[in-house]
């Protein structure tokens, strides 16, 4: 082959194989970028942490039983509870008054305070009613009772609950505040066996006690001795009084009230509380 002739043939193939190099080297084009729809953002699902519940701890609710045409029990021919509670009452409102304490009382006279009709007595919702507006660090509801000697305190049936629900639910109330309830009732237990009073503890459902929003007890005076009209005694129930009154002095800066849950955190916690069927005052 001529020379010139092998050179020009050399050539063609040099260029042939730089263009078949560059072609192979060459990047493939980018795929269009999938555009994604922004996702919206969550709704938050916390809720509001609810507001701490009231309490008044220099304020003594006391509920002397019965009243006007309701006489209550009959201690004896010439004593009838509602006369006994008032007496206790009117003690515990004069000692508690002079240690600083507002007392909030739902009747201080033979007729309640409140009558829907002349003479009648309040109901039992209506003395719920008046303690609970009084978000009282103690609420004490006054009985008396021929049987027996001394004093009896019952607290609440209800079990206790965790704290208390969003809405408090007017017959099982008391639950969140049972675990309260029952510390008053040692603290009265303790100065009651101090000042020599005869004792008995135990716990009842006893309306309006299941409704209330306090430290709630049932104080149910009985007879000093063998006689039912030992029951008047003013000295004994002046003891009895200060006994009361002389504990109470402490529970303003121990009481604490229960916590106010969710109302997710109340759904877990419904089946604790129960109302018993016991709805007769003592």
């Amino acid at each position: 082959m001529p020379v010139a002739a092998f050179l020009f043939a050399l050539a063609t193939l040099t260029g042939l194989a730089q263009t078949a190099t560059q072609n192979t080297a060459q990047p493939a084009p980018s795929p269009t970028p999938h555009r994604q729809t922004p996702k919206a953002p969550k709704t938050g699902s916390s809720q509001p942490i609810p507001a701490p519940i009231q309490i008044n701890r220099m304020v003594v609710e006391l509920d002397p039983a019965h009243g006007g045409m309701d006489s209550g029990s009959r201690i004896s021919d010439t004593t009838v509870e509602k006369d006994v509670t008032l007496a206790l009452a009117f003690r515990l409102r004069s000692l508690l008054s002079a240690r600083g304490f507002t007392v909030v009382m739902t009747r201080d006279a033979d007729s309640p305070a409140e009558p829907n009709a002349a003479g009648s007595p309040l109901t039992l919702d209506d003395r719920a009613g008046i303690a609970n507006h009084a978000h009282a660090s103690a609420c004490l509801l006054l009985h008396a009772t021929g049987s027996g000697n001394g004093v009896h305190l019952y607290s609440s049936e209800l079990d206790a609950t965790a704290g208390a629900p969003p809405m408090d639910p007017w017959l099982t109330a008391q639950a969140a505040w049972v675990a309260q309830s029952q510390q008053l009732e040692k603290q009265l237990a303790t100065a009651l066996i101090r000042a020599g009073v005869a004792l008995v503890t135990s716990s009842a459902s006893v309306r309006p006690v299941d409704s209330l929003t306090c430290p709630a007890l049932v104080i149910e005076l009985a007879p000093e001795g063998d006689a039912p009209d030992s029951i008047n005694n003013p000295e004994y129930q002046q003891r009895v009084a200060q006994a009361i009154a002389g504990a109470l002095v402490f529970w303003p800066s121990r009481v604490q009230p229960p916590v106010r849950l969710s109302a997710a955190a109340a759904a877990v916690t419904t089946h604790a509380a129960q109302p018993k069927h016991r709805e007769a005052q003592p």
